[in-house]
């Protein structure tokens, strides 16, 4: 009757809470999801449009310096003055068109002084100025005074240099206004930009001249820097696909075999082409001079928060999941589950063992109310007999004690003791004096008044004397103890290192006739005391001893049963420890290179400080 009340109980739950959490999960999850896609989309979005803000924003900056250098060229072309200059003739001499000359070439000068883009100021690269050439025909009146050689600098020249350069022979056909081009000019290759213009004579349409406007591409570079993408880059392309500026590619060259530049259709637009192995987003803008301005960035980049995004919202169903679980589990624990709580408390070994109470129920059914309070009342009960039971044990096996105590008379044999010592004095021998002397001592503390607890300083003292002994009759056994003075004061339970000691002496020296040392040391961690004994003798195994200490929780029979023999035992050492200071506390065996040490692991105690124990026992 009992398993099919707790199979219904547990069908009940089921249930409830299955249906009920299946769908908050699938809310949860439908909510999250959307959530995190719609942040990915506008996230995605955002760094695409940043991107694309990028590109505009070199666009608009590089055609700004186009538009300057056609604003030059268009001022030099309408201009009247500098009309009247190139049309002037009639000259007697070639010196007599000097002045105007120099007058031409003052205009130009101060032409090419223009800031090519006034505001941008990048930190790295200084303000540059316009490269603003005539190169005269024999129409002009000042070609005789024209340099011959044409030079990329600002000044006037004839332009029979010019006629097999490739934009010339274009730009002579007259198909094209204006004619744009890269070119690495001067003895040091500086990466330079041209635009050229044919200047015909307002008045009968002749050419006279062509004028040439440069600038350095190192103004295109300040752009660059100031649109610097985080991941990809900026490409700007002549009508031929040269290179005119990239962090990518060098100064013309040629991209005409690159996929994604085969694949560009239409004067602006984007598309996705796979590059080193990994797609990227290629969006370009046509500019009035057929160049293209190219922005290359990784797919990669546009998803770059896709995996945070994505984490969060996980995480974010996750915790709200615990939430919706923990507060369901609550409601549908507290109407339906009330005797499952009480039947798994009844059956929890703390509760069996006395260890703790039978928690309160509070579930509202008086049935299930009057269960548990019934049964902790005979936990109770129970609980009682068994104290009481153990109590008459224990002052059972305390009479036992204090009858072996009565039995020896210390008075007695102190008197026995003092009559030897004065004997062995009378007589000379101070040998046996000092051994009877040792002797008194290891009974006066080893009896210790029948009190179990002993300060660490007595026991030291009590340990000495029976080392003196042992000294004595042992002429190769060196001692060493180490004590801080500030824990002599200390509380330990009685006659602890004698047996350790006498272990040490008769199992580990039993075969070693030289160089026997014995070493006690203490030390202080928190709220812990450690003695340590250690010897160099033979040894012994560390884990079995250990295992030995575990397992064999009987009597000093068992102990000898795996090895362990003493005057009074090591097992009874670690089990009246623990009886005293709890289960904690006791002997463990540590590894060490030679020889066996053992450490005691008591609780630091003063003498106004003993545990409760101490009021149940006297072992």
């Amino acid at each position: 009757m009992r398993k099919r009340t707790r199979n219904e109980n547990t069908g009940l739950l089921s249930r409830l809470s299955f249906p009920v959490f299946a769908l908050i999960v699938a809310i949860i999850a439908f909510f999250a999801t959307a959530a995190s896609y719609i942040l990915i989309r506008v996230q995605n979005d955002h760094t695409l449009e940043m991107a694309n803000q990028s590109m505009k924003f070199v666009y608009r900056n590089i055609w700004y310096q186009f538009d300057t250098m056609n604003n030059v060229a268009a001022f030099i072309l309408s201009n009247p003055s500098i009309e009247g200059l190139l049309e002037s003739g009639g000259y007697q001499n070639t010196y007599d068109s000097v002045d105007d000359y120099f007058a031409l070439q003052t205009n130009l000068e101060n032409l090419s002084l223009v800031s090519l883009l006034n505001d941008f100021g990048s930190r790295s690269t200084a303000k540059k100025t316009y490269v603003v050439s005539i190169a005269l025909e024999p129409g002009s009146g000042l070609y005789a005074m024209a340099t011959d050689r044409f030079d990329p600098t600002t000044g006037i020249y004839k332009f029979e240099d010019l006629q097999g350069q490739e934009w010339y022979r274009s730009l002579s056909t007259g198909s094209r206004q204006s004619e744009w081009w890269g070119q690495a000019a001067g003895q040091s290759n500086v990466a330079m930009i041209y635009s050229a213009r044919t200047k015909a004579s307002i008045k009968d349409g002749r050419s006279i001249g062509t004028v040439i406007v440069g600038a350095d591409t190192g103004s295109i570079r300040s752009v660059f820097e100031n649109a610097q993408l985080k991941k990809g880059y900026h490409v700007l392309l002549d009508e031929n696909d040269n290179v005119i500026f990239s962090e990518r590619y060098d100064f013309l060259e040629s991209v005409k075999d690159v996929p994604y530049v085969q694949a560009l259709d239409g004067a602006t637009g984007s598309m996705v082409a796979r590059i080193d192995g990994e797609q990227h987003r290629v969006m370009f803008e046509t500019f009035v001079n057929g160049w293209k301005l190219l922005t290359v960035v990784p797919e990669s980049h546009f998803s770059q928060y896709t995996f945070a995004i994505s984490a969060i919202g996980a995480a974010t169903a996750i915790i709200a999941l615990l939430i919706a679980g923990f507060t369901l589990r609550r409601i549908v624990v507290r109407v339906t589950v009330p005797i499952t709580r009480l039947v798994s408390a009844m059956q929890r070994p703390e509760v069996l063992e006395f260890k703790e109470a039978l928690p309160e129920q509070n579930s509202g059914i008086y049935e299930v109310d009057k269960l548990g309070e019934r049964f902790a009342s005979m936990l109770v009960t129970l609980h009682g007999l068994i104290e009481k039971s153990f109590s008459e044990e224990m002052e059972r096996r305390q009479l036992q004690l204090e009858l072996l105590h009565a039995q020896i008379n210390p008075h007695f044999l102190y008197n026995t003791l003092d009559l030897i010592n004065c004997r062995a004095i009378m007589a000379g021998d101070r040998e046996a004096s000092e051994i009877v002397r040792a002797l008194a001592n290891v009974f006066r503390y080893s009896l210790n008044k029948g009190e179990t607890w002993i300060s660490l300083g007595d026991e030291v003292k009590q340990i000495e004397a029976y080392l003196r002994i042992q000294q004595m009759m042992m002429d190769n056994l060196r001692v060493e103890i180490r004590v801080p003075e500030e824990l002599l004061s200390s509380r330990i339970v009685h006659l602890t290192l004698q047996p350790l000691v006498e272990n040490a002496i008769i199992h580990g020296f039993a075969d070693r006739t030289s160089d026997c040392c014995i070493t006690i040391d203490a030390k202080l961690k928190g709220k812990t005391l450690t003695l340590r004994v250690e010897d160099n003798g033979k040894g012994c195994d560390p884990a079995r001893m250990n295992r030995m200490l575990r397992e064999h929780q009987g009597s000093e029979p068992e102990a000898k049963a795996v090895g362990v023999r003493s005057g009074f035992g090591t097992l009874n050492v670690h089990r009246r420890i623990q009886l005293h200071c709890g289960e904690a506390f006791g002997l463990r065996y540590e590894e060490t290179g030679e020889g066996t040490r053992v450490e005691i692991v008591v609780p630091y105690l003063q003498e106004n400080r003993l545990p409760e124990t101490e009021g149940l026992a006297n072992v």
